[in-house]
């Protein structure tokens, strides 16, 4: 077996006999009979312990030599297996006083005072007012307005419909613009847009038109109305329909 540095023992580990070695690397199922007889073979064994936690092995354990020549010669000698496991064996020694003695705590009182310090200068220090948002300035839609006599409103558009197919739709009448709604921010179609038609007439055709026969695109039926704004062309407008 090889030699390694020493192992402390925690006190869950402890075994209050000289000469001892810690045998790591153990199978699950070593029993501490079977540690015993496997240590033997080394010299006589005054303990030998599988350490455990509960009814489960931890996979090492710690044996007990009656004399202090066995531990040298298990640390020195050969490796040795244990079903097909190589054993792993190192000097075990005390632990010193320093590593036994428990750190100290700090007296309830003591704590109890530094927790009522802290808590009042929380409570000292005003929390700080999360900054008011600022509201999203809309454009305002003129609810009780005139309808306007040129520009028809048309919604649920495709999102993919450009400028040139929204013109197209009303082909059979003389219009002098269409346009598209789109993000200010993105360049994405907002789903709706504004016609202007050269003539009130024009425009009037073209509601009582399709307000008959809806129009149908890409499986869309568009709603088409007169606008409330003149000016229905701006990116950031909202939808403004009578």
């Amino acid at each position: 077996m090889s030699a390694s540095p020493k192992i402390t023992e925690s006190p869950a580990e402890k075994v209050d006999l000289p000469n001892k070695v810690f045998v790591g690397n153990l199978p699950f199922k070593t029993t501490d009979e079977e540690l015993r007889e496997q240590f033997e073979k080394v010299g006589p064994v005054a303990e030998a312990r599988v350490i455990r936690r509960g009814k489960r092995s931890l996979g090492y354990g710690f044996v007990a030599f009656v004399s202090a020549s066995s531990v040298d010669e298990c640390v020195s000698g050969t490796k040795v297996e244990l079903d097909g496991r190589t054993i792993n064996v190192e000097a075990a020694r005390p632990m010193s006083e320093t590593e036994k003695a428990p750190t100290k705590r700090r007296p309830r009182r003591a704590r109890k005072a530094k927790e009522e310090s802290v808590e009042a200068k929380s409570e000292a220090k005003p929390e700080a007012k999360p900054e008011a948002r600022k509201p999203r300035v809309r454009a305002k839609k003129p609810e009780d307005g005139p309808a306007s006599e040129t520009v028809a409103y048309v919604g649920n558009l495709p999102f993919a419909t450009t400028d040139d197919e929204l013109s197209a739709l009303f082909a059979g009448f003389s219009i002098s613009s269409a346009r598209i709604v789109t993000n200010k921010k993105s360049s994405r179609s907002k789903g709706y847009g504004f016609v202007t038609f050269a003539s009130h007439g024009d425009q009037t055709n073209a509601i009582a038109k399709f307000s008959a026969e809806p129009l149908v695109v890409a499986d869309r039926p568009l709603n088409i109305k007169a606008a409330l704004s003149e000016s229905p062309v701006s990116d950031s407008a909202d939808v403004e329909t009578s």
